[in-house]
């Protein structure tokens, strides 16, 4: 029974893309964050505000949930930034181009991994806002950061995070990497933007039965992939209270 629930997740959970002509659009609340995966009250934000200040951090409460000081050195710029609320923290690989680079594939916990990820610090990364936002959702071709110093560290760093999640890279993207990086460098697959690679799993293959009556509540799951099944497949919208797309977050988180 369980083969059956974690063969049905995977059929119920993956995206169909799109064909030729495009991929689904992206949808910034697709890929949840901030998130606090290891319930320290700390969110992935405040997660890298720690990890990459050069000094002891303050915080907003005794609770030590929110940064508010520290003092970090912004690569972007070059300058050294105290006070948080002057910084963003970056997808390396921004999400909107992350999604058009493949991820739009990906199953809403994928995306949410993807958004939240402290297991590599080339994927977040905290910088001046403004040249954040400036940055927007551009690739190296048509965005690079104004302290020239850290541009090859930059793409490194950009490469790094492609590489690791199997994304793609388009012709003028490739043309600036090989620029930066030498000829000779490891680059991700040349593919154009939302090329949509079909997905073999359609929502049209069979799929187990499942007794939607045989279990209620978290209690009664053994396994995340069972909650999600029951969530999908059932409709039970109590296994996921605040909507967030993933149910019974003691097993799934």
């Amino acid at each position: 029974m369980r083969v059956l629930l974690i063969i049905l997740f995977l059929l119920l959970t993956t995206t169909v893309v799109a064909d030729s002509a495009g991929c689904p659009k992206y949808k910034r609340k697709s890929y949840r964050h901030w998130i606090d995966r290891d319930r320290d009250c700390q969110k992935a934000r405040h997660e890298v505000l720690i990890a990459e200040s050069i000094s002891p951090v303050g915080f907003k409460t005794s609770k030590g949930c929110r940064v508010v000081s520290g003092s970090w050195n912004d690569p972007y710029s070059g300058k050294t930034i105290a006070d948080a609320t002057k910084l963003d923290i970056d997808h390396m690989v921004p999400l909107k181009e992350a999604h058009e680079s493949g991820g739009h594939a990906w199953d809403v916990y994928r995306k949410r991994d993807y958004a939240n990820d402290l297991s590599d610090p080339n994927t977040l990364i905290a910088v001046d806002r403004g040249l954040n936002r400036q940055k927007g959702a551009g690739d190296p071709a048509e965005w690079l950061p104004p302290n020239k110093a850290y541009q090859a560290e930059y793409a490194q760093a950009w490469v790094a995070v492609k590489l690791k999640w199997g994304l793609t890279a388009d012709a003028k993207e490739i043309e600036v990497l090989r620029t930066l990086l030498g000829a000779d460098a490891d680059l991700p697959i040349m593919a154009e933007e939302c090329s949509g690679a079909i997905n073999p799993l359609s929502a049209k293959l069979p799929v187990a039965e499942v007794d939607c009556s045989a279990k209620k509540y978290c209690k009664d799951m053994s396994i995340c992939d069972e909650a999600r099944v029951y969530l999908i497949q059932c409709g039970m919208k109590n296994l996921d209270r605040d909507g967030d797309g993933v149910p019974c977050e003691a097993l799934c988180d």
